[in-house]
């Protein structure tokens, strides 16, 4: 087997720090415009609630609206190199190989942004409250903790383990669908992704009530019976954590897989 066909972690550290190098720019304009953007909408938010009723649920909120929208903008746009003939001609002759490509996108578009995004939230949301409050006292509650804000979650809703591990899965799902998107398409990936995603529900929701339709279930089921093996929340759940995984893997695959094809 050729050395370069082998994984190297010294390789994989190189390309990070090749691709720190060539894009320390964008970077830092990226982490600054996300930065500003939470500045401003906590300030806009606290302003609409006159700076008085504003508590930590409330900047947890916005950390989970702006962590799902975010996320999915950034990983919607990986492999950037494939979007042109030239970039991918250069990408893919760099002298690391498939895995470590692959690795390294999915480090850097998926752990990467669950990782440091909530640091950088933090930050920033303790900033401007800080700020905020030195020229505006009215703002009292404005020290944000994500450990206050994750156990009043937990404690409201009484989420189960299960449960946990099904919205880990589902946040995973809605991330690797764009990420396997942008490895298939050249041209526009997350606008191509979120139109084909929209074309399979329209499909899956039309078979679904002409197969209600045909089989006449409406009037079959009733309430005292079970669905399959589903006899409550739990097993729903299990039902679900275990799709998304299963979908997740199948994601994984079908982008490595388009990698190959691309250096094929």
């Amino acid at each position: 087997m050729e050395t370069n066909n082998i994984f190297s972690f010294p390789r994989l550290l190189l390309l990070f720090k090749q691709s720190l190098i060539i894009n320390k720019k964008m970077i830092g304009i990226t982490v600054a415009g996300f930065a500003g953007l939470v500045f401003i909408l906590l300030f806009i938010m606290q302003s609409a609630a006159n700076f008085r009723n504003w508590e930590n649920h409330d900047s947890m909120a916005a950390f989970i609206f702006l962590f799902f929208q975010m996320g999915v903008l950034y990983a919607g746009y990986s492999f950037p190199a494939f979007r042109s003939k030239e970039k991918s001609m250069t990408y893919l002759m760099l002298p690391v190989n498939s895995s470590e490509k692959f690795v390294f996108e999915l480090l850097t578009r998926i752990v990467l942004f669950i990782v440091l995004m909530p640091i950088i939230y933090w930050i920033v949301a303790n900033l401007e409250g800080v700020m905020v409050n030195y020229f505006n006292p009215e703002l009292v509650n404005y020290k944000f903790s994500f450990g206050e804000g994750w156990s009043v979650l937990m404690n409201h809703e009484k989420f189960e383990a299960i449960a946990k591990y099904s919205m880990f899965q589902g946040v995973l799902l809605a991330f690797l669908i764009v990420f396997t998107g942008a490895s298939y398409f050249s041209k526009s990936p997350l606008l191509k992704t979120l139109f084909a995603l929209s074309v399979i529900f329209a499909a899956l929701g039309l078979y679904t009530f002409l197969l209600v339709k045909g089989f006449d279930l409406e009037n079959i089921h009733s309430t005292h019976n079970r669905v399959l093996f589903i006899n409550n929340q739990h097993d729903a759940l299990a039902v679900l954590a275990t799709g998304a995984t299963l979908i997740n893997l199948c994601l994984l695959a079908i982008a490595w897989f388009r990698l190959k094809e691309k250096e094929a």
